[in-house]
């Protein structure tokens, strides 16, 4: 645990919000897919709300209106910029793929298939970035039965039995105040997409989730499904009682209603010291819970609201006004209840909680101890011209194009090192193919730089130096000439790194594998943390094959018969035996002291004779180059990548699941 201090301490390190960094691409109308990213976006999360060019989001046009716009939608879509944007035209779509591959989140409510429609959904999204995490929120989930009805609040109020259990004992069917299925359905989507991502980190990859407005309001049913299946009894509307707990619920007292909730030992004494009767304490009629249930404040089936008052003695005792003296008392265990909503909202807790005003309130569900203050802005402007009429503009930065997936930079004292970080954290960095050749460009560059002394490569995040290659561009892979274009392409990059003139080094912090791990082993100097995990688990993955050249580099670092146990069990080597078996250099203690450790390299390797430091690497490169055949092993090469094991590899990786090995 950490102590006060220590937690004070902590607060202080961070000043942004919990999801800063996170970008949402919201596809939502009126409740549940707006209120689920607006959550996210409350915990700092660059929310882009895509709207229909023609008029926006419905909820736009809600009464009553603040200042000419909707004060139901601002509340709805605090924290959010807007994109107008028509997803039924080919440049619409385009630049939503384009808004896609740089988010991290995708929120839709649309009717299901909608996005299927549009050629927008998550299968081919994911497809496009696979670390997307793409919640779906529906009125009865994406397929079944009832997936293609209506999904409004009010049905699946019905549908799922919450309007059959509210108002009072042999009433009309009631609904909820709020829209309260709508509201559930969006929260179970944001805790969904807040376990995706924490998932993400560890798997590097994204998923879909489907949440509904039928099956949030059926998972509220707690008590009621409990009676249910313990008593096969059917549960009925109690008014404001409790299903076991008495005296919990709004009773009448000569001076207007208030709840009371004396259910524990302590506020039971309470309660009855409020009426002036502390013998009822101790009666046995009133000796526990259960018997002040199913005894004198009992019977709140029949009779609602009605059923604390129904003893004579508790009656005088209610009926009366609460002596002034018993009311700080009376606050122990009850609230007045029934005043008007009106009354209620200057209350001081909320304006406390920045919840009270009629503008864009402030107040979520959650607050963090020594995070960037609460933020306050609108979703004012659609990027268009409004039904109304009112001028409309698109947020200048809504496209503004994600950082590159390959960031360069020049550090040292006179810039002598280009430090190079490997930049999609949300796929683990798993390489692109544009990733490979902007490496052997920036191999090129360094090259003609005779400032340029040493070259760093390490990954984004903290999770991981390059979690493999992007397996999704292994979908296009339809004839020979694919397998031996990538398989060429990779050489000739991991080429390109063993001719840099100047000592190459890997700065790693955990996952280090498949193409990870080549350019790693191309790298002249691996350093690494404790996290480390090396290997090329292809055997159990995707069934392909290493080239020829990459065979070599390994086999050079660590000789074949290791080559052959990695590849063979696939298994991940940690930190402690890389070090061991000659896989790194060295192992620092903490990811903290990674970077200062790879500087202090570099700046040793810079005070040392280049010529040596060249002439060393490329004897070593003609040495590889004798181990490595004229064509490359093309005919290993195909015979794995054209294999029908290499497709089930690539379908059971999306599938999460096991592949089922043919050998063939």
């Amino acid at each position: 645990m950490t102590s006060t201090a220590e937690g004070d301490t902590l607060s202080k390190e961070l000043p942004n919000h919990p999801l800063t960094g996170v970008r949402v691409i919201e596809v939502g109308i009126y409740m549940a897919g707006p209120f689920c990213a607006m959550q996210l976006a409350d915990l700092g999360a660059d929310v882009i709300k895509v709207e229909n060019p023609d008029g926006g989001d419905i909820a736009r046009d809600s009464a009553p209106f603040l200042d000419g716009e909707s004060s139901p939608f601002i509340r709805l879509n605090r924290n959010k910029r807007s994109l107008a944007m028509n997803l039924k035209s080919p440049e619409g779509k385009e630049l939503f793929r384009e808004l896609v591959r740089g988010a991290d989140v995708v929120v839709e409510n649309l009717r299901p298939g909608t996005m299927a429609d549009l050629e927008l959904d998550y299968l081919r999204l994911s497809a496009l970035n696979p670390g997307l995490v793409y919640v779906a929120a529906s009125g009865w989930g994406q397929t079944g039965p009832y997936s293609q009805l209506a999904g409004l609040d009010i049905m699946a109020q019905a549908m799922s039995g919450l309007m059959s259990i509210t108002g009072e004992p042999n009433g009309n069917p009631v609904k909820i105040g709020v829209p309260i299925c709508d509201l559930v359905c969006a929260l179970y989507g944001t805790i969904g997409a807040l376990a995706a991502l924490r998932v993400r980190e560890e798997a590097g990859h994204g998923q879909f989730i489907d949440v509904s407005l039928f099956e949030a309001g059926v998972s509220l049913e707690v008590w009621e499904a409990g009676r249910y299946f313990a008593t096969g009894e059917v549960p009925g509307p109690l008014g404001s009682a409790h299903q076991t707990s008495a005296p919990y619920q709004a009773v009448r007292a000569a001076d207007g209603y208030f709840t009371v909730g004396a259910t524990t030992p302590r506020n039971w004494r309470s309660f009855c010291d409020v009426l002036d009767h502390p013998e009822w304490a101790s009666e046995e009629r009133f000796k526990d819970n259960p018997s002040r249930h199913a005894g004198a404040l009992g019977s709140a089936a029949a009779e609602g609201g009605r059923a604390l008052r129904r003893d004579p003695d508790l009656r005088s005792g209610l009926q009366r006004p609460p002596a002034a003296g018993a009311r700080l008392l009376l606050e122990r265990t009850a609230f007045e209840a029934g005043r008007r909503r009106a009354d209620r909202l200057p209350d001081p807790f909320l304006r406390h909680a920045g919840a009270a005003g009629p503008g864009r309130p402030r107040a979520g569900g959650a607050h963090f101890g020594g995070a960037a203050g609460a933020r306050e802005d609108g979703c004012r402007d659609l990027g268009t011209q409004g039904k109304r009429g009112r001028r409309r503009y698109m947020s200048e930065d809504a496209l503004k194009p994600a950082e590159p997936e390959l960031l360069m930079e020049r550090r040292g004292d006179s810039g002598e090192i280009v430090w190079l970080t490997l930049n999609r954290p949300q796929a683990r960095n798993a390489l692109t193919f544009a990733m490979y050749e902007r490496i052997g460009e920036v191999c090129l560059e360094v090259n003609a730089d005779p400032s340029v002394r040493t070259v760093v490569f390490t990954g984004a995040g903290g999770r991981a130096f390059a979690a493999g290659t992007d397996i999704s561009q292994f979908r296009a892979f339809a004839k020979e000439e694919d397998a031996l274009a990538y398989e060429e392409r990779m050489d000739r990059v991991l080429g390109a790194l063993e001719t840099v003139r100047v000592p190459t080094i890997a700065a790693i912090a955990g996952a280090c594998t498949g193409g990870g791990a080549g350019i790693a082993a191309a790298c002249d100097l691996r350093i690494c943390t404790p996290s480390l995990k090396f290997g090329f688990p292809i055997a159990r993955t995707l069934g392909n094959t290493l080239s020829m050249a990459n065979f070599a580099r390994l086999t050079m670092l660590i000789g074949a018969g290791r080559v052959k146990d990695l590849i063979f069990t696939a298994r991940l080597v940690g930190a402690d035996e890389a070090a061991a078996i000659g896989l790194v250099n060295e192992v620092v203690p903490s990811e903290e002291t990674l970077e200062p450790r790879v500087m202090q390299i570099c700046a040793t390797v810079s005070a040392n004779a280049p010529l040596t430091m060249e002439t060393a690497k490329e004897a070593l490169r003609r040495i590889r180059l004798q181990m490595t055949p004229p064509d490359g092993g093309s005919d290993l090469l195909l015979k794995a990548y054209m294999s029908e094991d290499f497709r089930e590899g690539i379908e059971a990786f999306f599938a999460k699941r096991p592949a089922r090995w043919k050998g063939r």
